[in-house]
């Protein structure tokens, strides 16, 4: 073989590993907050109402705990009737019947009645603290002649249908995102708004701790 030779060889017969190139990765993060994004349907524009959402919600937080926890409470009420409206449509065509108001006014006493009746160790009943709290509150102005409060228990009764409206929450949540999947269409958004109504409850326990203890204090 002379020179000639090996300066007609072809370059595609060196070994190719030294050659090739590795091939770039886009950052995982990146994509995630997209589809986060894009799951929560939210444009630039509402970026800032949003951080100003996260700024109100912090000094609040920490300067009017009560407020945050009662504004917690009634969202556990709002997401617990959208789920509700979605899912009755759902268990009509499966039990084949119209489903009527006191259809779901019975499912939520029922509820109710499961927390009033059924004596629960304090632990094991979340929101518990926040209602020992009220409770405090109650007897501490009854003890100052502050006039007829609310006894504790009505007290007992609002935080007994704010933990129904949340198991109704869970379970109408849950048929729906199963109704989803099976039709194809994605489950995902449902299956996060069940997370946030989670987080919700584990936020209003945590701030109660934090500012307030047992709920005697």
């Amino acid at each position: 073989m002379n020179f000639e030779d090996l300066n007609q060889q072809p370059i595609s017969s060196l070994p190719a590993g030294d050659y090739e190139e590795e091939p770039m990765t886009k950052p995982q993060e990146n994509s995630r907050f997209a589809d986060l994004v894009k799951q929560f349907k939210i444009r630039q524009s509402d970026l800032p109402f949003i951080a100003i959402c996260l700024g109100a919600s912090t000094y609040f937080t920490f300067h009017d705990p009560l407020f945050m926890v009662t504004l917690g409470c009634c969202s556990i009420l709002f997401l617990s009737l959208i789920h509700i409206a979605r899912a009755i449509p759902i268990v009509q065509r499966y039990i084949g019947r119209k489903i009527r108001f006191w259809h779901v006014a019975t499912l939520v006493l029922t509820s109710l009645l499961f927390f009033s009746v059924i004596d629960l160790p304090a632990h094991a009943v979340f929101l518990s603290s926040l209602e020992s709290f009220f409770n405090t509150l109650a007897q501490g102005a009854q003890a100052s002649g502050s006039g007829e409060t609310i006894s504790a228990d009505v007290i007992k009764l609002i935080f007994n249908l704010i933990r129904g409206a949340f198991l109704l929450l869970v379970a109408a949540a849950s048929l729906f995102a199963y109704n989803q999947a099976q039709q194809g269409n994605d489950w995902r958004p449902i299956v996060t708004q069940v997370g946030l109504a989670f987080a919700i409850v584990i936020a209003i326990d945590i701030v109660t701790f934090l500012f307030v203890g047992n709920g005697t204090t």
